[in-house]
Order: structure tokens, then sequence, then C-alpha cells
């Protein structure tokens, strides 16, 4: 071989084991052939985002939530949209004394407190709540004094009430909103139902504290206390002479006109008494003032006149 061509030769081998000796020392060639493949392996794990061993955990950035969807909130009702409620309420119904004076004399202001669970359906404006709801009609311990309107005073009752009442109800209210949002409304209408009665109403017949020592005593029908019940009929014998010089006639205090002694309790209609069976609810007009803070809740305030006084009213409702 030329001599020319064994220099090229040698510079070529030269050149290729420089090259295979600098990669080598590149790639670690000085590690065994397991590092090698150990050391690829760590590198692709990296270029995929794994940590080298050692390294502390890096806190990968966390997606961000996606936004709530504003309208499940909006409080403001599409006015071609049903919306349904289902309501707890309290309404308290005061009774006037002056209202029991229509049918005789004497009476008590009473407050019959209730509660009760409503549904409500609202589209267009217009409101209907369907209610069912128990009402006590207790009476104080002492009860209170009535008589008939055309009766004397001799005929004075002592009436205590354990009367309950559940009733079933149907309002229908006209929705005015006060601003864009839906958040504030009145609510004017009025309402009917029915309430079935039960419980007791107990009659006995009075007659004036000391009435026996001063029988001209004028009695008053306001102070409760100052009468005493009749134990039985004619307990205290014969009626009293009139006083001398007066007009009044004697007064037939604990007569027989009735067995209204002791416990006795008034009968219902069925059986011939004066104790209703059923009890009418009307309510008009029914003012109410609502607030919704959010789409699925409302409170309301109600107040009104209705067959039994006027009444007030709070409730609190959630969206369906």
């Amino acid at each position: 071989m030329p001599f020319s061509a064994t220099r090229s030769l040698s510079f070529l081998l030269a050149s290729a084991a420089l090259t295979f000796t600098s990669t080598a020392a590149a790639e670690g060639f000085d590690k065994s052939a397991d590092d090698v493949i150990a050391s690829k392996e760590q590198a692709e794990k990296e270029a995929q985002g794994e940590k080298m061993p050692g390294e502390k955990d890096k806190k990968k950035p966390e997606a961000a939530e996606a936004p709530s969807d504003p309208a499940k909130w909006d409080p403001f009702e599409d006015p071609h949209k049903a919306y349904y409620f289902v309501d707890l309420k309290f309404r308290d119904v005061v009774l006037p004394k002056f209202m029991m004076s229509v049918f005789g004399k004497g009476g008590a202001t009473i407050n019959v407190p209730s509660v009760g669970a409503e549904l409500g359906y609202r589209k267009g404006g217009i409101e209907i709540d369907s209610t069912v709801w128990y009402a006590d009609y207790s009476s104080s311990d002492e009860g209170f004094l009535f008589r008939g309107k055309n009766d004397g005073d001799e005929a004075y009752e002592r009436i205590m009430s354990s009367l309950k009442v559940l009733y079933l109800s149907v309002d229908l209210l006209k929705d005015i909103p006060i601003d864009d949002k839906g958040r504030f409304s009145f609510l004017i209408g009025g309402g009917v139902g029915i309430g079935f009665v039960f419980g007791n109403l107990f009659r006995n017949q009075v007659v004036p504290s000391g009435y026996a020592g001063n029988p001209g005593s004028t009695p008053d029908p306001n102070n409760v206390g100052a009468w005493s019940n009749c134990p039985d009929a004619n307990a205290l014998g014969a009626p009293q002479a009139p006083i001398p010089g007066s007009a009044n006639p004697p007064k037939a205090w604990c007569d027989r006109s009735n067995d209204h002694y002791g416990t006795y309790s008034e009968k219902s209609w069925a059986n011939g008494g004066s104790k209703p069976i059923v009890f009418p609810w009307v309510s008009i007009p029914q003012l109410s003032f609502r607030y919704k803070p959010v789409k699925q809740v409302q409170i309301r305030l109600d107040t009104g006149w209705s067959l039994s006084g006027f009444f007030f009213g709070l409730s609190g409702g959630y969206g369906l």
C-alpha cells in the first residue's frame, strides 16, 4: 500500500477512535452497562415530569375551579316559568273581645297560636299557597265570663276552652314586585279553608263571690276572679229577696235552667250542643311582604283579617 494511503487510513482510524472516546466519556462510557441503561431511563422520566431520586416534590399548579353559574342564585323569576316552594309557617290569630260582644256580653281577647306546612306555586305574578295548619284555641286557666245578649247577669257562665282546630286552607295572592332583581315583593289577596274542631268547651254557672252577704252588689264580668263557680243547682237556696226600695227583681243564681256545673263539657253539634264540628277560615284581605335573598330561599311576613280575628304570621320557605 502506498505511503500516502497508509497515512490517510491511519488518520481516519485515529479520528474515529478520538470521536468514539469523546462520546463515550460524555455519555458515561466509563459506567457499567446497567448504569447507562438506568441513566437513560431516568432521563426519560425527567423529560416526562417525574422527579429525580432524592428530589423533593414540586407542587403542581392546581387547575382553577370553574366559576359557578350566577343564574343558579339569582332571585329573579321568569314570569313564564312555574316556581314551587315548601314553607314552615307560624301564625298568631288575635280574637278580640269586641267580636264576642256581637253575640253576647262578656268575653275576653284570646291569642290563638298556630303552626303549619305550606306548598306554594307561583307563576306570572300569581301565587297559590296550600296549607295544613294546627291552631290552639285554648283559654287561660281562669277562663272568661259570657252570657247571651238578652239574658240577665245571673246567666253569666265561666267559659274555659281546650279547643284545637286542624285547618286546610288555600290562599290566592297577587305578587307585586318592588325591585327589578326580584328580591322584594308585596302580595295581596285572601284565603279560604275549613277547620276540623276537637277538644272540650267547659261551661259552669257562676255567682259573684260574697253575693249571699251582699245581694245588692253589682257584679263585674271583667273581674273573673270576683266570681265563684256554682257547685250545683240552688246552691244558694231560694233567691234572695229584693232590697227594699229597689226596682231590681231578685236574681236566681245557680238555678236549674241547665246542668252546667262541675266538669260539664259542651256537646257538639252532632249531639245537640253548641260546640262546632267544623269551623270556616276566611281571610280577606291578606297582605304579605316577601324577601328572597337567593332564588331557593324566601322569607315572608303576613297580616290580615279573618273570621277568627286579626292575624300576624312569619314563614320561611325553600324552592324545589
